[in-house]
């Protein structure tokens, strides 16, 4: 069960973009071992406030604070440094490479001594067998890690971001439409993986427009709209059509 102090919290944030505000004034709390919901229209703010949690963008205003220690994210390394990882719908992965080099992709594990610090060289075999606990972590079956990743399925690609946060992370998860443009099979796939991952004792945030998968795996939900925070839910405690009507502005509710 999640603890009520918030490892994550924010307070007053506001964002513009030239004359556009894309926040005003937004609160947050992420508590310890949870799962958040953050769901809205296009153009609520949702992408822009995760994109202040990971560095990406700079919040004109407001304050970040982790377990209850005030913190500047000025760019994603700061993010990385202070344990928040973030999978985004792109994924970046490189279709060339194989899983254990997409997993370590830009942190890659070198040989020690002067064979890595020296000459570069990369540490392949440790690598591959980080590769294998976190996919048996996540209980997923590659049956040849040496295979590009350009042949693997929907399902098996969008592991590869989860794998990669479970190995970095410390604290916490950002996910940007995890379940977008997979099919059904897929989409549990990636639901369970998110499940077995609080089970670990992350704490994640989520953005997805698919209320059906957010009821399925979030503890609370957050709704914005157009780029303010209308309300806070306890999944169990309400339903599709209320947080729907807090989507589209008939209703304002405060269930924390």
């Amino acid at each position: 069960m999640a603890e009520k102090t918030p490892i994550l919290q924010l307070k007053g944030i506001s964002k513009r973009f030239g004359g556009v505000v894309a926040l005003n004034d937004v609160n947050m709390e992420l508590r310890k071992g949870e799962v958040l919901g953050i769901v809205g229209d296009n153009g609520a703010g949702k992408s822009t406030l995760i994109k202040i949690i990971s560095g990406v963008y700079q919040k004109d205003s407001g304050e970040i604070y982790l377990k209850g220690q005030k913190v500047e994210i000025d760019n994603p390394k700061d993010a990385m440094m202070l344990g928040i990882e973030t999978v985004y719908q792109d994924l970046a992965l490189v279709d060339s490479l194989d899983l254990p080099l997409n997993i370590f992709l830009g942190r890659e594990i070198r040989y020690k001594g002067a064979m890595g610090s020296v000459f570069g060289f990369l540490n392949f075999r440790e690598m591959r067998q980080n590769s294998i606990k976190l996919l048996q972590k996540l209980k997923v079956d590659v049956k040849d890690l040496r295979t590009q990743v350009r042949y693997l399925s929907g399902g098996q690609r969008q592991i590869i971001p989860f794998a990669r946060v479970i190995y970095w992370s410390k604290k916490i998860i950002v996910l940007d439409e995890p379940t977008s443009a997979l099919g059904v099979k897929e989409s549990r796939s990636v639901l369970n993986v998110i499940k077995r991952l609080k089970e670990y004792g992350f704490s994640i945030i989520i953005i997805s427009h698919n209320l059906q998968h957010i009821f399925s795996v979030v503890d609370r939900i957050m709704v914005l709209r157009r780029g303010e925070k209308v309300g806070v839910v306890k999944a169990h405690e309400t339903t599709a059509d209320e947080v729907v009507s807090m989507i589209t502005g008939a209703g304002t509710i405060e269930k924390l």
